[in-house]
């Protein structure tokens, strides 16, 4: 992952985009007043992005054949995978 300054980024862009895509890697961009953003190639947003909808639909499924936990055997769970 490379973080630079919103100057760098604007006098660099293009080098900046090339280096991203040809390297799937991130891009942070920061600015004086603290916003920031990341820059990733779209090939890689596109294989993320799909991958949430997928699992919302996982999840919608889940939900509606009552495949859920409460918020007690969820803790229990995730205390037990965390001790292994």
């Amino acid at each position: 992952m490379k973080v630079v300054n919103y100057t760098k980024a604007r006098n660099n862009l293009r080098s900046l985009i090339d280096e991203a895509v040809d390297n799937n890697e991130e891009v942070v961009i920061t600015t004086k007043d603290d916003k920031t953003v990341v820059m990733i190639p779209l090939a890689r947003y596109n294989v993320s992005y799909e991958q949430i909808k997928e699992d919302i639909e996982i999840s919608l499924k889940q939900i509606e054949a009552g495949d859920t936990l409460s918020i007690d055997e969820a803790f229990k769970e995730a205390k037990r995978a965390y001790k292994r």
